[in-house]
């Protein structure tokens, strides 16, 4: 990697570590945690999340939308290098489960009438599971983001001159 860091590099390392951050705060708040303590979303009876949603979600589509978005774009501007090209796709993969499985969750959540308490909770119950694949893509986008600045390479079975 050449000393000069492009600025499309520091943007995308930027706004994947931001992403991967506000799913991380979302997954903490609203997934099952490892100390059994009821997050939020779920802990609430199934008539009164669908009410907070519609009243909330969009607060938190202002801050996702625009981010993720912004973060698909800017990784999609780096050179192809292997950690560039990871940090890409983790985005990408990111805005596929966002666009294909969370969004039409969230829409169905937001809607009078769509859900039953049934069908609510497993619909959240999926929602969690996907986000915490995005949780995990952001996170994985950000550190080859990081990677391809620092142009750190792993310790073994990395050929010369590759990232």
């Amino acid at each position: 990697m050449s000393r000069r860091v492009r600025p499309t590099s520091i943007a995308s390392a930027f706004l994947l570590g931001l992403l991967a951050g506000a799913m991380l705060l979302i997954a903490l708040a609203v997934a099952p945690i490892a100390l059994a303590v009821a997050p939020f979303w779920q802990s609430l009876p199934p008539a009164e999340f669908r009410a907070w949603f519609a009243a909330n979600a969009f607060r938190i589509g202002r801050l996702m939308i625009p981010l993720g978005a912004a973060a698909a774009l800017a990784a999609r501007g780096l050179p192809t290098r292997r950690s560039h090209l990871r940090a890409a796709a983790c985005a990408l993969g990111v805005a596929a489960i966002t666009l294909a499985v969370n969004e039409p969750a969230n829409e169905r959540f937001a809607a009078p009438g769509a859900l039953g308490d049934a069908e609510t909770r497993t619909l959240l119950a999926r929602w969690v599971a996907w986000h915490w694949v995005r949780v995990a893509l952001g996170v994985g986008g950000f550190l080859a983001a990081l990677r391809a600045l620092t142009g750190t390479r792993p310790r073994s079975g990395s050929a010369p001159g590759r990232s």
